[in-house]
């Protein structure tokens, strides 16, 4: 007899199996942002290496934004019609006059370790360099939760902008910084070149939503259609992802150019512990994390309204996809 989590699972494949086939021609573009390679937009790889998006009768075309502010920004102006990103850029731009939508989450908590060399303490960060993706990212939220855990200021360090997961990794072994925050596979990839994690915030389960497919209003008036069409194959990528351990890792090991098999495990592993199993904003983290970003006064200076969440099981009539704890 099948678990709840399988039933979940096969139910959630059944959404995209079951759609339509679109012959090349009729299918639609759909671009989508990124803010970095990095383990927390899994299932929008997954989508597309099991063929969903064009069962659903999209073409889409997944961008690098290298850095979530960036995406947003290139979001508002058109160009994209769905940006894949943390909550903290969300929230700032709708304060800034933006109305923005979250919809999915790959993440309800701040998956972040920070590294540096070996020879620095975490009592010794003072007057040190942090990279961090872009001002306003969930990078530069993380370094803020850090220095108040220390009792340090802004002014006390240096935060430069370095750009995805990758870039930061690269930056810290090049010198350029003394502390990165990192997600995987980036993580074991700095544990194997022998550098020292400070602080694990994942461990931490700081509530948060971290990544997130978020798009403006007007995509969810305009064309709340093709938008279904979007986040029912993504899904069916993220489901197909935890249930084909084995497809999973083709896909990490192809995507990250690695075929490193401790970075591969490292990375599913953490994709797996990630992963909301409803594939969800929680309403919980949202709240918390929007009550510390308050406190933020990058954040608490401008006026508007924070990020709002649309969970995706409420744009449209779907099937009933159960997350175990409800079955």
């Amino acid at each position: 007899m099948m678990n709840a989590f399988t039933r979940m699972i096969w139910l959630g494949l059944a959404l995209a199996v079951a759609a339509p086939g679109a012959q090349a021609a009729e299918l639609k573009p759909f671009k989508i942002g990124i803010s970095a390679p990095v383990v927390t937009i899994f299932p929008v790889w997954m989508g597309e290496a099991g063929g969903f998006y064009e069962k659903e009768g999209l073409k889409v075309e997944v961008i690098n934004m290298e850095g979530g502010t960036r995406g947003l920004q290139v979001l508002l102006s058109g160009e994209i019609q769905a940006m894949h990103v943390g909550l903290a850029p969300a929230v700032l731009a709708n304060r800034q006059g933006a109305d923005l939508r979250l919809v999915t989450s790959t993440c309800n908590t701040i998956p972040i370790t920070m590294f540096a060399k070996a020879a620095v303490d975490r009592r010794e960060l003072k007057g040190k360099t942090f990279g961090i993706s872009t001002f306003g990212s969930e990078t530069d939220i993380a370094i803020s939760i850090l220095l108040k855990e220390l009792g340090l200021a802004r002014a006390d360090v240096t935060v430069s902008q370095i750009g995805g997961s990758s870039q930061r990794f690269a930056a810290l072994v090049a010198g350029r910084i003394d502390v990165a925050p990192l997600i995987e596979p980036a993580i074991t990839l700095a544990k194997e070149r022998g550098f020292h994690p400070i602080v694990d915030l994942a461990a931490a389960g700081t509530p948060w939503i971290f990544d997130s497919v978020v798009v403006t209003s007007g995509t969810l008036k305009d064309n709340r259609d093709t938008l279904v069409r979007f986040v029912r194959a993504y899904v069916a990528g993220a489901y197909l992802a935890l249930s084909d351990e084995g497809k999973a890792k083709e896909v990490i090991a192809q995507k990250f150019k690695t075929n490193d098999a401790k970075v591969i495990d490292a990375t599913y592993r953490d994709f797996r512990r990630l992963m909301p199993r409803d594939a969800a904003p929680s309403a919980h983290d949202f709240a918390h994390a929007s009550s510390y970003l308050q406190a933020e006064p990058s954040v608490n200076a401008t006026r508007g309204h924070g990020a709002v969440i649309v969970p995706w099981r409420e744009l449209s009539s779907w099937p009933r996809l159960c997350p175990p704890y409800e079955c």
